[in-house]
Order: C-alpha cells, then structure tokens, then sequence
C-alpha cells in the first residue's frame, strides 16, 4: 500500500473533482542502463542516442469527481498499472500533468509495503506508520480491522506464510480503515473466496455514499457494471473510449469478441441462406438509441416480439420472447454475426446471446447484403424491468467492424398471482420434494 497527498494552489470548492489527468505519458527506455532507469524513476529525463522507447502511456486525460466510483479496464500490457502507480505517487509520469485532491490510499501489489517477516499484526501497525496514522490510532482500529480481514490466528504469524487471499484480507482491511479520501485498488479484489469479495463490495459502496473516491483497475467487467458510474478503456497506452461504464464495457467486449475469431456455418454466402420471414409487426423505434461502432455492418431494423409474432407490450415470467435483427453490409464483410444481451435495472447482463456465442457466423455477406436473424428465449427472471441491447458485427483482427444499439427497448416482465414467487435475479429449472425419514 502506499499513501500520497497532493498539493494544490486552487480552493477545493473551485475544482469538485478529486483526480484529474492532463496527456499524462509514461515512456520507457528500452537497453538503458540502470543509472537511466534511477534517473527517469525520479523524474529527470535526459535524451539518450541508440536507445528505443517503449510507449506504456500516451496522452491519457481524464477526471474523476469527488465521492465518484470510476473503473479502469483494457488488456494485459495496456498501461492501467502503470496510470494508477503515477496517480498513487509512486510513479513519475514523463508528460503531461495530474492531480490528486485529498489523501490517497492504494492497493496497488499485494503485500507491497509489507514486510514477509513481520506478523500480520506488525504490519498493520506499519501499514498505519506509512499512511501517517500514530501507533496508538492504529491500535485502536486494530480490532476492526482484524474482524474485518477473519484470519484468525493468522495475524500473530509472519505474513511469509500468508497465502495470497490472506494477504488481500489484511491490506483490503487496513486500506478502508484508514479513512482515505481515495481508494486506488489495482486488482487486487480479484484474489479471494466469493464470500470476502462480497463483503468487499458492500463495504466499497458504503464508502462511496461517504464520499471516498474509487478509482480501480479491473478485468472483472460485471464489478464495473455494478460499481462504477463511467469507466474508461485503455488499449496500448492509449484512452479508447471514456464514458458511462455500460458503454464503456459494451464496446470492449464486442471489439474483444471481434478478435477472437469463430467458425462460421456452413453457409458460404448470403445466397445460400435459408428464406425468412420478415416480422409483420411494427420494428422497434432504435432511431434515438446511443449506438457504438464503425457501422461497417449495421443494424437496420429489430423487432421485440411474443412467441405469437405480435409486438411486445408485457410479458409474463416464463413467457417465450421473439427477437428478430435484421442487418446489412455496408462494405463485403465475412464472419457475420448478431445478438442481443439483456441488462437489469444494476447494468449487469443477465442473459446474452447470438451467432457468436452459437459459433454460427454467416460466411459472408456483400456491399448491400441483408439477414435476418431471430433469437426466441424464455423470460425466467425475477419481475422487474429491463433493458435490450442489439448488436452486430463481422471480420477478425483489424478489419473487424460493428454496431452496438444500447438501450433498443425495455423488457418489461410481471408475474400473476397464481405464479411462484422468484426469489433472486433468474428461475432455474428445479425440482423439491419431502417425506418422512425411513
């Protein structure tokens, strides 16, 4: 863990925000000795000849407002550590400007700041001494902070012989316990049982509506979905789309999915593609909805439908639902896809589906070329409302293109009287019995 407080010249009520982030750059210098490496660690950046750059940060901006969760997300290498190591000051950037407003509290390495040899115990009292908090501060927190953590007799053993999960027990503890203006976490709520890691968020959001700021790198897309407000995804040092955290999520899953390739069905072109009826019902109206993408492919119309073909008003739980996508290439595409994802009132997908997933693709599609694809799922969800997302996309690697429609309809879902209560988010296929004991 590590602790750092910026100073400022402006008045805090003249900048509510808490973090910001001026075309910070990181650049390293690849074959330099370690004299180099000292020197550009501290700060100070000498030109060197014969010596490449390797670029880990390029001109990233952005702010984080004061009592905001914010998520950070991208691909192994693409420079989330090395942002969250400036903004928790043990990092020089080598451009650009940042600002931290308010003491900081990071969980950047697990066991970072911990010495293996201390106990547990010892390490909190140290942990205190780091973040400026006197010995006898820190005592007195110690026993929340062992009840929080639950490793028992652990804390009196060196923390060598901590496994992994042990370990984020104590420094996640001592981090909320310490009251930090911000909380950077990097990762490190990744480590531990399903039990810890939910009476972790709990305790995150309890100090996000105390204001504390929340800044965290994360492959866990569902925690950002339900955590944070905007996220913003780094792909090679670089800021690739910065915004509200479902978008944010929607758009790197589906370039992430555009990557990884499938089989496509036997189908080798669009003349080959079985006859489908057009829905005779009125198409949904997708003409306001945000969309992502290049639109290289695109959805053109889509249709909310019951199991009968009739336009959607509500449904009931276990009713079968009909959604039909209708898409066409702007340019000669190939590995054609699309899909639907359903989303609660919390932004978590709840249910996803399509071509892709089915590792059915439609071969290829021309300039101009149309298909039909029609999903039908039944509604086995806990009443309530929820949202559809609509997408399609075609081709691999770097000339993948796609189109996201977010927010296409509301799927508004009820039950009668007579049905079974649904207790929690989905109604799973089950089977109860009792009797008397033989």
């Amino acid at each position: 863990m590590s602790s750092f407080e910026a100073e400022h010249r402006d008045a805090p009520d003249q900048h509510p925000s808490a973090l910001r982030a001026d075309g910070v750059g990181k650049t390293y210098q690849s074959g330099a000795g370690l004299g180099r490496h000292l020197r550009s660690a501290l700060g100070f950046f000498d030109a060197a000849s014969g010596v490449g750059e390797v670029h880990a940060l390029r001109e990233v901006s952005f702010e984080v407002a004061k009592g905001e969760a914010f998520g950070v997300i991208g691909r192994n290498g693409a420079g989330k550590s090395t942002l969250l190591q400036i903004l928790a000051g043990t990092l020089q950037p080598t451009a650009g400007d940042f600002t931290v407003r308010g003491r900081v509290t990071a969980l950047l390495e697990l066991g970072s700041g911990f010495n293996p040899e201390f106990t547990g115990r010892e390490n909190i009292l140290l942990s205190g001494a780091i973040l400026g908090i006197s010995r006898s501060e820190m005592e007195r927190r110690f026993e929340s902070i062992a009840a929080f953590a639950d490793i028992g007799d652990f804390l009196e053993q060196p923390v060598k012989t901590y496994s992994t999960g042990m370990m984020m027990r104590v420094a996640f503890a001592v981090a909320i316990s310490v009251e930090p203006d911000i909380l950077i976490i990097d990762e490190a709520l990744s480590v531990g049982d399903i039990v810890f890691q939910q009476k972790c968020s709990r305790r995150l959001n309890a100090l996000i509506q105390r204001g504390v700021t929340l800044l965290v790198v994360t492959h866990d897309l569902s925690f950002v979905l339900s955590m944070c407000r905007r996220a913003m995804w780094l792909d090679q040092g670089r800021v690739r789309y910065l915004g509200e955290a479902g978008a944010c999520v929607r758009e790197y899953v589906t370039a992430m999915s555009a990557l990884t390739g499938n089989t496509p069905a036997p189908s080798t072109s669009s003349s080959e593609l079985e006859s489908a009826q057009v829905p005779e019902a009125a198409p949904l109206d997708v003409s306001g909805c945000e969309r992502l993408g290049d639109g290289g492919v695109r959805v053109e119309q889509a249709w909310l439908l019951h199991a009968d073909g009739s336009a959607a008003g509500g449904y009931r739980v276990g009713d079968w639902a009909q959604v039909a996508v209708l898409v066409r290439a702007a340019r000669d595409v190939s590995g054609v896809s699309a899909g639907c994802e359903l989303r609660n009132r919390h932004g978590q997908v709840v249910f996803a589906t399509g071509l892709r997933v089915a590792r059915r693709l439609i071969a290829s599609l021309p300039a101009g070329g149309v298909a039909l694809v029609s999903i039908r799922f039944r509604l086995e969800l806990q009443p309530g409302q929820y949202t559809l997302d609509l997408g399609c996309g075609a081709g691999g690697d770097a000339d993948n293109t796609w189109d996201r429609v977010l927010n296409a309809a509301v799927v508004e879902v009820a039950t009668t009287p007579e049905q079974e209560v649904v207790h929690g988010l989905v109604r799973l296929p089950y089977e109860i019995s009792f009797g008397r004991p033989a």
